[in-house]
């Protein structure tokens, strides 16, 4: 092909790809700078915030707005005592919401496919739903949490399905349970595991077409079936 032949990009184009490739560029110098920083930040109890971790559109991530993940992250300090085990299962920012708040629990984990979030160490699981057991310590994990935060990556029977499979295997009999997903998803969340739809509305930063609703197993006085 003659180079003549080949379009170019408009002025206006160019700018739009320019400012995306210096976004994306500040957003990963953020995040390395968090990982380089990340002794120092756990050990001092610093606040870490979700804007250094960018959102892998092919993983299906769509961070919370802040409210949303500080509700979620409240309903499981409030629900829960100092030595009880909490798990956010596809959900890192109600995760890094619940650690901002409570810092000095150490038995809250995030399972996550994501393995930027390894830099929380010992609190990380590397997590694939489509492997709903196979993951690190799932012996040791069996029946032991008290509060279980999921929110599968995909609106689909299969990835809440085996998102459950996980939800029961490793919950306490008395365990309290939050799902964050679509309103396509009611009667199957129901089936799988008793939740009912909350009258709570999760939000995400970006927003989504998907209308996005929570079902739980339990009822407080901010959180309440309808």
């Amino acid at each position: 092909m003659d180079s003549d032949d080949i379009p170019a990009l408009s002025s206006d184009t160019l700018a739009a790809l320019q400012s995306f490739l210096a976004e994306k560029q500040e957003l990963d110098d953020r995040f390395e700078k968090l990982k380089e920083n990340a002794e120092e930040v756990f050990q001092n109890n610093q606040k870490i915030n979700m804007s250094d971790f960018q959102e892998d559109w092919q993983l299906s991530q769509f961070w919370y707005d802040d409210a949303t993940a500080e509700f979620i992250a409240r309903r499981a300090l409030e629900h829960t005592s100092k030595d009880d085990c909490i798990a956010f299962i596809s959900s890192p920012t109600a995760y890094v919401a619940f650690r901002n708040m409570a810092p000095e629990r150490k038995n809250a984990y995030v399972f996550e496919y994501d393995q930027r979030f390894d830099l929380f160490k010992d609190q990380y699981v590397l997590y694939d739903f489509n492997k709903p057991l196979d993951f690190a310590r799932a012996k040791e994990m069996k029946g032991k949490f008290k509060f279980i935060v999921a929110d599968p990556p995909f609106l689909n029977k299969d990835c809440l399905s085996q998102t459950m499979e996980t939800v029961r295997w490793i919950a306490s009999k008395d365990v309290k349970i939050m799902i964050d997903t679509g309103a396509v998803m009611e009667g199957l969340a129901k089936e799988l595991i008793g939740a009912r739809i909350t009258g709570f509305h999760p939000a995400h930063r970006g927003g989504l077409s998907n209308e996005f609703r929570c079902y739980s197993t339990f009822e407080d006085k901010s959180l309440q079936w309808v």
